[in-house]
């Protein structure tokens, strides 16, 4: 296998790439065999038909979940369904391919189930770190008690009690692409096109929503850097996902320049959700982009979903956004952590967390506006400073990461207060890190016009620009100045 990927001469065909993802999974195949395997695809990419071929695999390693069948089937083989009651509710997920200060999912998933009143649920499997990426289950899990390892079962009557349920990859769903992903995530393959689409689909497909919306990012922190890749990688998915069965499958191609809201880390991207959640968005400028994104992701979900076929976009997107801004979202995350074992007070009471023991002020050098906020060097300080994992398996420190002040096309005074850096190990060059986070924000002369978050909606038929609702425009162009 390996030096047949190597050479790039010989395709693999399907039986022998389920067998060696099977080996894998089941520990019979060394982590750097498969590590090499995993780097020769990176310069030997796997075609359609092998990508198809390696999704199928990684799903049937654990079980599908079948939201429609009274009948559970206790096979022990791979592949094997896991059932629950019948349900009319539709099923919708969304899935990121990354990026840094991406909290999204955290506000969408009980945003779509409460604006629904549970017409709509929302399935969803998430990842955890990877490179200079944060993780959605990382995130969650800085939330005491917060339990992401649901069994099947227990994932299913999360969905069905609450309505939305985030979990991670585990033993029963997608076990090949956990330990595929913490591989990756520490090899340097994580961009490869081929590996994103398997690793993103296998855990939407083993899930089994009815329907699926991607969000595919480029740029400085995204893994895909001009919108020509992520449209290309989004093209992948949804074949493979509209192939499985998930239809319709859409994308966003959306912009990762700079961090998404204000907060990079694990606890801290918690409180900034848990203020959105409150509503009163307008007090929110900070996070002006992550709204916007939440609501046209949401927008997207529902009218997928078929319960809401009498709005348009534009309609319902300004539904969502009043719904979103009066706080009505709350109680419907705190309905989910309290499912999966979290503790509900820290919610209502975020300041009784635990504080790093470490802050550093980072100062703007000069006065004038900020044109660039490169977010692969916030995301690379943000690792650093512990809030990331470099080695597979390493815990990461919900405490550490940083809090930014301004946003692209904020004024600025020189001495005025950049950004917050935040961590508990002492013995971290905060000097260095302080440094990187300097380089990454630009100050210049001049004003900057931001262009939107999302650029361009695609579907099987191809890429279309997208516009911006009205209600999103507003606050998309404010600034905190």
């Amino acid at each position: 296998m390996i030096q047949a990927r190597r050479q790039g001469i010989v395709e693999h065909d399907d039986e022998e790439l389920c067998v060696w993802v099977k080996a894998y999974t089941e520990g019979t195949l060394p982590d750097y065999q498969m590590a090499a395997w995993l780097m020769a695809v990176c310069f030997h990419p796997l075609n359609a038909r092998e990508t198809a071929t390696l999704t199928s695999c990684m799903v049937a390693s654990g079980v599908r979940v079948d939201w429609t069948s009274h009948d559970a089937i206790t096979s022990d083989t791979m592949g094997k369904v896991a059932s629950t009651t019948a349900t009319n509710t539709a099923l919708v997920d969304k899935h990121s391919t990354g990026g840094v200060g991406d909290k999204i999912s955290i506000v969408l998933a009980p945003l779509v189930a409460a604006f629904s009143d549970n017409r709509v649920a929302v399935p969803m499997m998430a990842g955890r770190g990877l490179g200079h990426t944060g993780g959605t289950i990382d995130k969650l899990e800085a939330i005491p008690g917060f339990r992401t390892n649901l069994s099947v079962s227990e994932f299913q009557h999360v969905v069905r009690t609450v309505g939305c349920s985030i979990v991670a990859a585990g033993p029963e769903l997608c076990p090949a692409d956990q330990k595929l992903y913490a591989l990756r995530d520490v090899t340097g393959t994580v961009s490869s096109l081929p590996l994103q689409t398997a690793s993103i689909v296998s855990k939407k497909v083993a899930e089994h929503p009815d329907s699926l919306v991607l969000d595919c990012k480029y740029g400085y922190g995204a893994f895909q850097a001009d919108v020509e890749a992520a449209e290309t990688l989004a093209n992948s998915m949804i074949a493979v996902a509209e192939a499985n069965g998930l239809r319709p499958t859409t994308a966003f191609l959306t912009r990762m320049d700079a961090p998404l809201g204000y907060t990079v880390g694990n606890w801290v991207e918690i409180r900034e959700c848990l203020a959105i959640l409150r509503g009163n968005l307008m007090s929110q400028l900070l996070s002006r982009d992550v709204i916007a994104l939440v609501v046209v992701q949401a927008t997207e979900m529902l009218l997928q979903s078929g319960q809401f076929e009498e709005h348009t976009f534009e309609n319902l997107a300004s539904k969502v956004y009043t719904f979103l801004d009066q706080g009505k979202a709350f109680g419907k995350f705190a309905e989910m952590v309290q499912a999966q074992g979290g503790a509900v007070e820290v919610l209502q009471n975020p300041e009784t967390y635990p504080a790093a023991s470490t802050t550093w002020d980072l100062l703007a050098d000069r006065t004038g506006f900020i044109v660039e906020i490169n977010a692969l060097y916030v995301g690379e300080a943000t690792v650093d400073l512990g809030a990331g994992r470099k080695v597979a398996n390493e815990p990461v420190d919900p405490l550490s990461g940083i809090v930014l002040l301004k946003k692209l096309g904020d004024s600025v005074v020189q001495g005025e207060v950049l950004a917050k850096i935040l961590t508990n190990h002492a013995g971290h060059d905060l000097q260095g890190i302080s440094n990187r986070l300097q380089s990454a924000i630009v100050i210049g002369d001049f004003p900057i016009n931001v262009p939107p978050i999302v650029s361009y909606r695609v579907t099987c038929h191809g890429a279309k620009i997208f516009c911006m609702p009205h209600c999103l425009l507003k606050i998309e162009q404010l600034t905190t100045s």
